[in-house]
């Protein structure tokens, strides 16, 4: 495993800890919590050498996700502002964290056993949200991200990105950062505060901007491939 990367999800913890922390007690204004959290994924994506033209376009395709969810459909709100600025760069951050974890040679010769690990725990997890706070919504949602990991061909990238999201999800709802809805508008199930299966929107996430890097974005993100890895095209 790549010294630089175990360095880096450390700090990336510490740092995303500290920024939800400032957001839930309103300390950090918006622009400064933004800018530190855009420089934070700049120098992560430099240092571990992930294709800055892939990760602007997971901050668009995110952004633009927000605006359809939150906004639109109003799944989930944010405390503090419409959408908060730290979000968006924020999105990048993480898409860069998975690929960076689906680099590391430790996790690629264990990739099955991560994803059969993610699938087992991401199960228990949602059948005790649903036993405990009727989390349909959650669940329909956790099937789809099963779907999902197991017809990937970025298995490892996707496993890790659940992982890396849903303990996101845990902090920023637990220090009230935003808040899902109780009952999903228009579609009438019930959900959880976090769903269970709401990594699948990352997950999802990550396969669009993997899609669109393969096919637009081919030179640029192979030149930042270390040698013998290359991102995949498709799903």
């Amino acid at each position: 495993m790549e010294r630089d990367f175990k360095r880096f999800v450390c700090l990336a913890a510490v740092f995303m800890a500290a920024i939800l922390l400032l957001d839930s007690h309103g300390l950090g204004p918006q622009l400064l919590l933004g800018s530190a959290t855009a420089a934070f994924a700049w120098i992560f994506c430099r240092r571990m050498r992930i294709a800055p033209a892939a990760v602007i376009c997971c901050v668009l395709v995110a952004t633009a996700g927000e605006i359809v969810l939150s906004l639109g459909w109003g799944l989930y709100s944010y405390r503090h502002a419409v959408i908060p600025l730290y979000v968006p760069p924020g999105h990048g951050l993480f898409y860069a964290l998975a690929v960076a974890s689906s680099r590391q040679q430790l996790f690629r010769t264990h990739e099955r056993a991560i994803r059969n690990g993610v699938i087992a725990t991401g199960t228990i997890v949602a059948l005790i949200s649903l036993a405990l706070y009727g989390d349909t919504w959650g669940l329909l949602w956790w099937i789809g991200a099963v779907a999902l990991l197991l017809t990937s061909r970025n298995q490892l990238m996707l496993s890790t990105c659940f992982v890396y999201t849903i303990l996101l999800e845990w902090a920023g709802t637990a220090n009230g950062n935003w808040q899902w809805v109780a009952g999903v508008p228009f579609v009438g199930l019930t959900s959880a505060n976090p769903p269970s299966g709401v990594g699948i929107l990352y997950i999802l996430l990550d396969l669009i901007v993997v899609a669109i890097a393969s096919r637009f974005l081919t030179a640029d993100v192979d030149a930042m491939q270390p040698a013998g890895v290359a991102l995949e095209s498709g799903a």
